[in-house]
């Protein structure tokens, strides 16, 4: 039995594609976009408890991390050729712990909290 495929039928299937299609190249598109590792600071809490982020100098936390979990921080490179004496790092752990980064912030390495 031969299965006859018609013009309406080849144009409901690139209908069907395009979207296939334009989700594929948005993927991409927002792949290529990504910075690269070594162009990022990652900080990564070791610990067993969650942490709080923040800069020795400001009183906002910049960001909160559960045990286990990262995040990927870009920044200019003078924060590695010419860091600010402020430039800090403190994570302050639920039970009060403190541990401090800084200032010399390289792109490409990472502050493992706890270690």
């Amino acid at each position: 039995m031969t299965k006859r495929i018609t013009v309406g039928a080849v144009a409901n299937m690139r209908v069907h594609l395009l979207p296939i299609g334009l989700v594929i190249v948005g993927v991409l598109v927002l792949s290529a976009c990504q910075p690269r590792a070594e162009a990022m600071f990652y900080i990564i809490n070791t610990t067993q408890e969650t942490v709080t982020v923040k800069w020795k100098s400001g009183t906002r936390t910049l960001l909160t991390l559960d045990p286990g979990e990262g995040y990927s921080y870009g920044f200019a490179d003078s924060r590695c050729t010419d860091p600010e004496q402020g430039a800090i790092l403190i994570a302050t752990s639920e039970t009060g712990k403190s541990y401090t980064y800084g200032p010399r912030m390289c792109k490409g390495t990472s502050w493992l909290i706890g270690k």
